[in-house]
Formats: C-alpha cells, sequence, structure tokens
C-alpha cells in the first residue's frame, strides 16, 4: 500500500520535534516538516480512504487522530487539519505550509490559547415537556375541548392538526431556551457556532471558543443552569478540543488541466497578478452577466464556466511563488502539474 504523511494540524514552532508514536494504525513516529516558523504535525502511514471504511474500523481511526491531537495540546496551540488529510511526502507538506503560511499564521494567532467546548442539551423527558405544554398552552387546551364535543370518527383532522399545534409549540419553546443558554454562556466565551439539533428531543448543539483559562468558569456556569433547569435538560459537554469548529483546515488537489482550462475562460497567461484575475473577471461580468441577456440561454452556462474558473485561480493564488514585475508582486500559476489549495473550513 502506497504511503504518505498523515496531517494532523499546524502549530507554531520552527523546531522538528517527535511526540509519541502514530496511533492510526502504524506506529510509526509522529513528527514536524518545518517552514519559517510554523509546522505541520505529521505521521508517515499508509494512504488510505476512509470514506469506505467500516464504522468500527473507522472509529479505530477517529479515536487514534483525536487521541495524537489531545496530546499536541497539552503543549500547542493546533489548526487541526481535516481528518483523513494526506501528503505525498514532506515536500508536499512544506509546499502545503508555503501555500498557506498566511492563513496559518493568522488562524495561530487568533486561535492562541483558546479551546473549543462542545455543549448539548436535551430534554429529559420530552413525553413531560409535551404534557406541559398541551396544559399550559390556551389555544391547543382550547382546540382540545372542542375535539371531545365531536364523534370520534369526525376527528381525525383535528388530531392531526393537534399534533401540528403542539410540534410548533415544542419549537418555539426550544428557540426560547436555545436562546437562553447560549446567552447564558457566550458571555465568558470568544465566539460560538451553532450546529444541527439532531431531533426534537435535542434543544442545543453548541460548540464554544473560549480562553482555556476560563474553562473552570464555564465548567460553573453549565452547573448553574443544570440547577436552574432542575433536571429538566440534560447538559453534556465535551472537550478541551481544539478549534475543530472554528478553523479547521482541508487541502484541495487541482489537477494541472483545469488550471490551464480556467486561465484560457478568462484570457490570462502564465504569469499574472490577482488583480488582474479579479480584473479579468470583472470585465467579463460587466459585458456578459445573464440579466443583461436574458434571451441568451447559452449565455448562463458560459457565465457559471468562467465564475467557477475565478474562484478556482483565486483559490490557487496563495504563498510566496512571487516575482516582481513593474513593481507588481505576480505569481506563476503551474503549469504541467497538480496544484495544492488550501482551505479553511467554518461550518
Amino acid at each position: 500500500m502506497e504511503k504518505g504523511n498523515y496531517i494532523y494540524g499546524i502549530i507554531k514552532t520552527n523546531e522538528k520535534k517527535s511526540f509519541d508514536p502514530c496511533e492510526v494504525g502504524t506506529g510509526e513516529e509522529v513528527y514536524t516538516v518545518t517552514y519559517q516558523d510554523i509546522a505541520c504535525v505529521v505521521c508517515n502511514s499508509p494512504i488510505q480512504d476512509y470514506s469506505s471504511m467500516l464504522k468500527e474500523t473507522l472509529g479505530h481511526f477517529l479515536i487514534g487522530h483525536q487521541t495524537i491531537i489531545e496530546k499536541i495540546m497539552q503543549d500547542h496551540s493546533i489548526i487541526p487539519m481535516k481528518f483523513g488529510t494526506f501528503a505525498s511526502n514532506d515536500d508536499e507538506v512544506i509546499e502545503v505550509l508555503k501555500r498557506g503560511y498566511p492563513q496559518f499564521k493568522e488562524l495561530l494567532i487568533n486561535m492562541d490559547g483558546k479551546i473549543e467546548l462542545d455543549v448539548a442539551a436535551t430534554w429529559n423527558d420530552l413525553n413531560s415537556i409535551i404534557k406541559e405544554i398541551g396544559e399550559e398552552d390556551n389555544k391547543i387546551k382550547e382546540f382540545k375541548a372542542e375535539i371531545t364535543k365531536k364523534l370520534p370518527s369526525q376527528t381525525l383532522q383535528d388530531r392531526i392538526k393537534t399534533g401540528m399545534m403542539v410540534k410548533d409549540a415544542l419549537d418555539k419553546r426550544r428557540e426560547k431556551e436555545h436562546a437562553h443558554i447560549i446567552g447564558y454562556l457566550k458571555k465568558l466565551t470568544v465566539d460560538f457556532q451553532k450546529h444541527q439539533v439532531k431531533d426534537d428531543n435535542m434543544i442545543l448543539n453548541c460548540a464554544f471558543l473560549l480562553e482555556k483559562a476560563k474553562e473552570p468558569d464555564f465548567d460553573l456556569k453549565l452547573k448553574e443552569l443544570d440547577k436552574k433547569y432542575n433536571q429538566k435538560v440534560n447538559f453534556r459537554c465535551v472537550g478541551p478540543l481544539p478549534p475543530y469548529s472554528f478553523a479547521t483546515c482541508q487541502l484541495k488537489k487541482v489537477g494541472f488541466n483545469k488550471i490551464d482550462e480556467a486561465k484560457r475562460l478568462l484570457g490570462l497567461g502564465e504569469v499574472t497578478s490577482l488583480e488582474e484575475i479579479k480584473e479579468s473577471y470583472r470585465e467579463f461580468a460587466q459585458r456578459n452577466h445573464p440579466d443583461k441577456h436574458t434571451e441568451n440561454s447559452q449565455l448562463k452556462e458560459e457565465f457559471e464556466k468562467v465564475t467557477y474558473a475565478y474562484k478556482l485561480l483565486t483559490s490557487c493564488y496563495q504563498g510566496k511563488d512571487t516575482i516582481s514585475e513593474d513593481n507588481k508582486q505576480k505569481t506563476c500559476l503551474p503549469a504541467g502539474r497538480d496544484f495544492i489549495v488550501v482551505e479553511i473550513i467554518r461550518p
């Protein structure tokens, strides 16, 4: 099986360091690959497709990934890389650092000394909450009273409507408690990121970013909330974690043929500046926007292709592969090889 460098994340250091053996299946050394004052933490590992794995096998690798991350977090703030990210070798890792250097530096500054805590809040007894809503909501009580005056054979639609009214009231109750819990906790945090609730039983699923030193205070706030809700709500807190919900990185390899096609669509040469990419797209959009030519059905498809080309080329415009021409910094977009693009995932 082909081997590569499994990337855990990026830390601030210019030193070559070695960590505990890799727990993603190989038992090999975890070490840093440096570029200037930052480094990727990597492990030499067989390149695998995690998307096709059985849940049990995938769980083993996820636990290993998280274990290594937690060990690194003991001494370093880390910007996590998306689970399952590989580079071919150390040279490609250096290219990753080079391409994403401005983004990585900014993230490392912003996330220094911070942790993520994931909080989930669920009803301890959803049925009792539904019963409570039915007893307290006057509209629902009045509608139920009207139903009792009808024959059972005549109430099917009314019972369906009652269920919808209860569901609507439950959603409003959840929104109210959701806002209250976030408002209570966010005072101690730098940022928060809402995640989708999984079912009617869940009130809140949210990630909070905070200074590591404030973790005890945050824990105290959670205990205060737990006492306030008097066992009606169950709170679960996971962490400390790296800032998965705020600054996870991922890599994309763009084929050189796509880059060449994008340059052709925008009328660009091998050497170009970011401003020239933007100007070329701006001129095209002004001439050919579909809203100006509603009678031309093919123009919309062409406009979408050029827009994709623009986004692709601007995403490739990273790193320090620049030359100076007439006192303007320009970059030579690659020819004949794939290109690594660094993206920051913010859910």
